[in-house]
């Protein structure tokens, strides 16, 4: 499936200078940051008149030669007046924007530049996602792409990421990194040019194709020149080559890199977490601010965990370990600070276990204001106390010793308050996951009748990418073992009452792929039977 051909790529720098507070003051009344500007571009008349010569597509002194392939050297080095007008552009007219946009991307710029070494990707493609977003992880355009690589939902969804009314991946830096280096591995093994493979991230792969067959070249140069190309996209290289040239000598453009002990992801980790889980609970059990919190995991829209998510959703926390050190060594601009006191010696592993075991579940049901019983009035459900006293129904119906928390009431009767702590602890025990997670890719074992392209099909993955993982340069065959990319394993422990199209509808996996992946014959599964599943 591809992309359709489009504008929707586009840059967050504008051409009219408008101050941040101004831009604040136009907030829709939804909460979100809408980008209201004006793209980026600036037609070749007002460039020839800024830079005062017609050449300015023209190759000037100092550009390096190209001499190293493209998947090593990123783009080539050439300096033009185009390039020069963008430079001029970024360091004067916008310079307080670009400041700030340097700001917010060294915030994120080594985990940035991790992802992308991971796929065997040039770190440099950090600087597409300054020109994108300024890294602000909420950015939204026009055509309403979103997050910092300013994905559409076509697009985004294409590339794995989760996009409902709960949550939304592209505004999660992680996730969203992760598409956008897939998405820009594909661009480059479709053009092997990263001029090429930029500007068809701004203008759409199919309608780079269609101009490379219709003019018969792939230099992206020689298509600007020619005016073959939109003049946004005519501008977009230059101005990842501007950003680039700029940041690296911030000292001599008067910009400030701001250094850090620490940032804001770097202390850290991901906790499995119920389903539909209030922030406020989770934060307060964690003993830090619910800002905070929403500032780890811009991707949820509420004050929640999604409520509808297949397999376990994990929540950004900080590390518990770190969490007493955050007041004094990482603070978050923005953010009220957390208010966790200082601690004269490690925590035991006891009470480190006490604190942060179960941030899922909900807050400690001592309450020194709530009584320890109450008597049943007309008209009054479990439910309805469970809410008055805010505890959950299910608590009060074990520590009631009643079968369900949906049991009958009589008027008068006489309701415990206070679980005990054997109650709580096999609520616990019988709300725990049964799924134990791997980091591993799932390894499939080829059997008669099997095809790379069923293979790939069933696993929505790409022939190519199978290929490349497993270093296939022919056919498979019978008893071959492939590793599946972009699968993750996970073992889930079959339930009483669990029959495979339940299985496979939680885990959002067609039945077919199920049965191949555990070589299963029949449809017939068992409570303690052992299933892989790919969490992926």
């Amino acid at each position: 499936m591809k992309q359709k051909p489009s504008r929707e790529m586009s840059s967050l720098m504008e051409t009219v200078d408008i101050e941040r507070d101004d831009i604040l003051a136009k907030k829709p009344k939804t909460g979100e940051y809408t980008h209201e500007m004006a793209e980026a571009t600036a037609d070749d008349g007002e460039i020839k008149k800024v830079v005062g010569t017609a050449e300015i597509d023209a190759e000037l002194p100092g550009s390096e030669s190209d001499a190293v392939p493209y998947s090593r050297n990123f783009l080539k080095n050439k300096k033009t007046q185009r390039m020069q007008f963008w430079v001029e552009y970024f360091t004067t007219k916008n310079r307080d924007r670009f400041q700030r946009f340097i700001n917010n991307g060294e915030e994120y710029r080594h985990h940035i530049e991790e992802i992308f070494e991971q796929y065997g990707l040039p770190k440099e493609l950090y600087f597409v996602g300054l020109i994108e977003s300024g890294y602000y992880l909420g950015a939204r355009s026009h055509a309403s792409a979103v997050g910092p690589w300013q994905f559409i939902r076509a697009t985004g969804k294409r590339y794995g990421m989760k996009i409902s009314p709960e949550l939304d991946e592209r505004q999660d830096l992680f996730k969203a990194t992760h598409a956008a280096a897939r998405y820009f591995k594909d661009l480059h093994n479709m053009f092997s040019s990263w001029e090429l493979a930029l500007a068809s991230y701004n203008a759409g792969e199919n309608g780079m194709v269609r101009r490379i067959v219709k003019y018969g070249t792939h230099d992206f140069y020689k298509m600007s020149r020619n005016k073959q190309l939109p003049s946004e996209t005519i501008n977009y290289v230059p101005k990842v080559l501007a950003a680039m040239h700029v940041v690296q000598n911030a000292k001599h453009y008067g910009f400030e890199i701001p250094k850090k002990k620490y940032r804001i992801y770097d202390l850290t980790e991901l906790t499995p977490t119920k389903k539909n889980a209030s922030l406020h609970t989770i934060a307060a059990r964690m003993g830090i601010d619910m800002q905070l919190l929403k500032k780890l995991n811009p991707e949820l829209r509420k004050n929640s965990t999604p409520r509808y998510f297949t397999g376990t959703y994990m929540l950004r926390v900080p590390k518990s370990k770190y969490a007493y050190r955050l007041n004094e060594d990482a603070p978050v601009a923005g953010v009220t600070m957390i208010n966790v006191p200082k601690l004269s010696k490690p925590e035991s592993r006891k009470e480190l276990n006490r604190r942060t075991a179960a941030v899922d579940e909900e807050p400690n049901t001592t309450n020194t204001d709530r009584p320890k019983f109450h008597r049943v009035r007309r008209g009054e459900t479990l439910l309805s106390i469970s809410r008055k006293y805010d505890i959950t129904p299910r608590k009060l119906a074990s520590a009631n010793d009643f079968k369900s928390w949906k049991t009958s009431l009589t008027v008068g009767q006489k309701i415990n308050l206070s679980p005990n702590e054997e109650q709580i602890v096999s609520t616990r025990l019988a709300a725990a996951p049964k799924v134990k997670i791997t980091n591993n890719p799932i390894i499939y074992k080829v059997v008669r009748g099997d095809s790379l392209t069923e293979i790939a099909r069933l696993f929505n993955s790409r022939i190519s990418a199978i290929k490349r993982v497993n270093n296939l340069k022919r056919g498979i065959v019978v008893g071959q073992k492939i590793v599946l990319p972009d699968t993750q394993k996970a073992i889930y422990t079959v339930q009483r009452g669990d029959h495979l199209t339940k299985v496979a509808k939680s885990f959002n996996l067609p039945i077919s792929t199920l049965m191949k992946i555990n070589s299963m014959k029949r449809r017939t599964i068992y409570a303690g039977q052992k299933l892989i599943v790919n969490m992926d």
